[in-house]
């Protein structure tokens, strides 16, 4: 236990101090521009419906997967160009610890990430529309920042696989989370069953309230999974990747 504890709070600070959160930051305040541009420019914006059907599939299509990747793959990388991670992976203890002390810990680091993306354009929405009450606001990002911290269990998972079993690890994750991942979950037929996009829609519809959307990011969608189903799905992600990345690394040479 002392291994996981040392290496998260190893894993946090490596992602979190100095300029390190600079770039996750300014993909998570994406979605905000185009909302500010949305209501300096637009006609008629109604700022609730605007956070529902842009900023929230936005966030989901675009934010979560360029984060998750910002945040977890540095923290093997930066080891593996120092030549530091055989120093973790010899010592007396299981090579999964400090693995899964360093998931963890870029798993916290994205919190405030997330957060402060979900929060900053409800605020501005919120000034601009007085007349929706502050318990929907909350109410609203409450879901979509529970969405999006499920949801990077299992894609910051993936990124640890990733950054374990490949050398080109950015390369495999942008396809795996970006192209098979939102792409795909974001395509009409049965196809989108496939993809964990699917089920955080599922609970974005669940959580958030929200029916459509007006960037077609989310398809439409007859039969929506049940929270249930999408949480046993992204849970059951997340073990299985991190059980492949123990074995990854305990097969990897790294001397």
């Amino acid at each position: 236990m002392n291994a996981i504890y040392a290496t998260a709070i190893f894993s946090l600070r490596q992602r979190t101090l100095g300029l390190r959160l600079l770039a996750p930051l300014t993909v998570a305040l994406l979605p905000t521009l185009v909302l500010v541009m949305a209501i300096a420019f637009g006609a008629s914006v109604q700022p609730l419906e605007l956070y529902r059907q842009y900023l929230i599939p936005l966030t989901l299509f675009f934010v979560l997967p360029f984060v998750c990747m910002f945040m977890m793959l540095p923290v093997l990388s930066e080891l593996y160009d120092r030549g530091a991670i055989g120093y973790i992976y010899t010592r007396p203890i299981p090579r999964w610890q400090p693995l899964l002390g360093m998931f963890l810990g870029a798993i916290v680091g994205m919190l405030p990430v997330f957060l402060i993306g979900v929060t900053v354009p409800a605020i501005i929405c919120a000034a601009a529309d007085s007349d929706i009450s502050i318990g929907t606001w909350l109410a609203l990002v409450g879901g979509i920042s529970s969405v999006l911290w499920i949801a990077s269990l299992a894609y910051g998972a993936i990124c640890m696989f990733l950054g374990v079993w490949s050398k080109r690890a950015i390369i495999h994750a942008f396809l795996i989370l970006v192209v098979l991942g939102s792409v795909l979950g974001s395509l009409p037929g049965d196809g989108q069953r496939y993809s964990l996009h699917y089920y955080l829609i599922g609970l974005a519809h669940a959580w958030c309230g929200i029916t459509d959307s007006a960037t077609d990011l989310f398809p439409p969608v007859i039969s929506m999974p049940s929270v249930f189903k999408s949480l046993l799905v992204i849970v059951s992600t997340t073990i299985v990747m991190m059980f492949a990345t123990a074995r990854a690394a305990k097969n990897r040479d790294v001397l």
